[in-house]
């Protein structure tokens, strides 16, 4: 099996100023792909193929909406603005290649930025290893996105509310600036959100005792998290938050900064009225205190034309700066 092959970490690059040459800031939004193919590739089995792996549904969101944006042009329509996007992926079928490959390269253009290589001597031969190596694609693209949204929070904490969190509970936190305290329960819950008129982005975090020789459950997880968010209240007197039935929430383990996380996946319901979205939750266990710590984020957008994936992503790169 061939192997593929990246070139650099992915965030590590991600928004630095350590005296490198000076680049240009990149352009384009998040998870929007700029795909550079002759139209022969494009339309042909490469294409097709890295189509229906980007496009993909973005798992566990109120309605469907594609992992990826792409935007196609040729090698000749490649001119200065598209090369300072902010990803890029470059698609080549030529017989002079000699294996087919998929190489990333950083911050060539523009900063930040990533472009993938994908190189091949013949289309089925590319196809079939964009095939092969599909979630490896998504996971290298996603990452790095997330990776820029929790650069972008350094550069821009609240501080207040990070130093809120160490004193609380203990634990190093960055905090995007425009978050605001909404609700704060000693000694082990606190709610804070990011309030536009068309949408809500919250984060929960919370604390309770557990064995520590006992792995926790989707099902006792998520109890406990209906008996910490039911103090945030809903529109209309009596309403709280609760985990949607509709769709029952999954489980995977994950490992951010040496830590392992428990990641759950679901929707939220507003208990006597109607209001509802996705959310995704972290617990880790803090063995030194015989406690399971919990960062609930939840994101409320009703308005379809604003979509939801990026607001999710954006609270997903939140636990990347957590530290104990």
């Amino acid at each position: 099996m061939k192997k593929i092959i990246f070139l650099s970490a992915l965030i590590a690059l991600v928004g630095c100023d350590d005296g490198r040459e000076y680049k240009k800031e990149a352009s384009g939004s998040p998870y929007e792909i700029v795909v550079v193919a002759a139209d022969s590739v494009w339309k042909g089995a490469p294409g097709d193929t890295l189509c229906a792996i980007l496009q993909e549904d973005v798992e566990m969101l109120n309605q469907p909406e594609p992992l990826f944006d792409i935007v196609h042009t040729t090698p000749k329509k490649f001119n200065n603005i598209l090369t300072r996007h902010r990803n890029i992926i470059r698609m080549e079928v030529d017989p002079a290649v000699v294996k087919t490959t998929v190489d990333a390269a950083y911050d060539v253009d523009s900063r930040p930025q990533m472009i993938l290589y994908m190189r091949s001597n013949n289309a089925d031969s590319l196809a079939m290893y964009l095939s092969m190596h599909r979630t490896r694609i998504q996971e290298l693209l996603n990452d790095t996105e997330i990776g820029r949204f929790a650069a972008r929070a350094r550069r821009f904490p609240e501080q207040f509310l990070a130093d809120t969190v160490k004193s609380m509970f203990g634990i190093d936190m960055v905090i995007p600036r425009g978050y605001k305290l909404r609700k704060s329960l000693a000694p082990n819950f606190m709610w804070m959100s990011y309030e536009t008129p068309l949408t809500s982005q919250g984060i929960v975090i919370y604390t309770y005792p557990v064995d520590t020789l006992r792995q926790l459950s989707v099902n006792e997880i998520v109890a406990q998290r209906n008996a910490f968010v039911a103090a945030i209240p809903g529109p209309s007197d009596g309403s709280y938050m609760t985990t949607s039935s509709y769709l029952p929430p999954y489980i995977r383990p994950i490992e951010v900064n040496g830590r392992t996380w428990a990641e759950v996946r679901g929707f939220w319901d507003v208990a006597g009225d109607f209001m509802g979205g996705p959310f995704v939750s972290y617990t880790t266990i803090d063995k030194d205190n015989g406690r399971a710590i919990v960062i609930d984020e939840y994101v409320y957008s009703p308005k379809q034309s604003k979509g939801r994936r990026n607001f999710i992503r954006q609270m997903e790169s939140i636990v990347r700066n957590v530290n104990f």
